[in-house]
């Protein structure tokens, strides 16, 4: 059984990408291959996804074909909820995903394999490959000094960092070939403590701001003390400034006043969502 902790900490959803195009990064399970995509199961409801030519697929840290995934895999997701049907963009095995979301924020270690007109290839300590998009706008330093792609060869060891792009390309932002300066974190004070959340109540209302909608999914997440998503069904009741509304209705920058229960699964089930446009 899902808690509701678990659920929120794998249902994150964001905004990326050209005309505000939004995605939805989730844990899944897939129910079913089908010829054009999947159906995967997120948290307790289903979920149809379409692959194009361009999703991309991993298993193993290591790029794949559809065809290795069967129903039954858990998985990561990267989900374009704005397509109609959404649109599989990205899907790796669960154990990929940390390591591929580390290599492409983080600098990573790694000895040079093959550098070609565009991608510059680095075997890491772990033996997985990765590669990176490397143009003559990625900042090159050798010896402590600025330099260029073509002062690179096979062999050297790296750090590189990585900056991920709209097609999910890797950009190659930084590399070097000495350890990286460590940003030293100042220990947590009293003051700078993160406060502990209270878990939700089993039913109540929640008060928040409207950041982003997934109408494929029927969900908004709204900001409170913390991120929460917030399911809801054809039987919540929606208003706008205490006229009765629809689901249209909903949209960033709203103040929500959301009636809620959670299932056995620990969603947040909306009966009812008020929403006013003022403070």
């Amino acid at each position: 059984m899902v808690t509701v902790r678990g659920f929120l900490a794998f249902l994150v959803a964001l905004t990326v990408g050209v005309a505000q195009a939004e995605t939805l990064l989730t844990e899944a399970k897939i129910v079913e291959v089908t010829e054009r995509g999947f159906i995967l199961q997120v948290g307790t409801q289903p979920l149809a996804v379409e692959d194009t030519y361009q999703t991309k697929f991993w298993l193993g840290k290591t790029p794949r074909k559809r065809e290795v995934f069967k129903a039954g895999d858990a998985v990561h997701c990267r989900i374009k909820t704005d397509a109609d049907p959404p649109q599989l963009r990205e899907m790796a095995d669960r154990n990929t995903w940390p390591w591929l979301d580390s290599t492409r924020k983080s600098f990573k270690k790694g000895t040079i394999e093959e550098i070609d007109a565009k991608y510059l290839t680095l075997k890491f300590d772990d033996g997985s490959q990765f590669a990176y998009r490397a143009t003559d706008k990625s900042a090159i330093k050798l010896r402590g000094k600025a330099a260029s792609l073509t002062d690179l060869e096979p062999g050297q060891v790296v750090w590189a960092k990585g900056r991920l792009l709209p097609t999910l390309d890797t950009f190659l932002a930084e590399l070097t070939d000495s350890p990286p300066a460590v940003v030293a974190t100042e220990p947590a004070t009293a003051k700078g403590k993160i406060p502990k959340l209270e878990p939700l109540k089993a039913e109540g209302v929640l008060e928040g701001t409207v950041i982003r909608h997934h109408g494929q999914i029927s969900m908004f997440d709204i900001e409170a003390d913390r991120v929460l998503h917030i399911t809801y069904t054809a039987a919540t009741k929606f208003t706008l400034d205490g006229q009765n509304a629809t689901k249209a209705a909903i949209r960033p920058q709203l103040k929500a006043r959301v009636t809620y229960k959670r299932d056995k699964a620990g969603r947040i089930i909306a009966s009812r969502v008020d929403f006013r446009t003022g403070d």
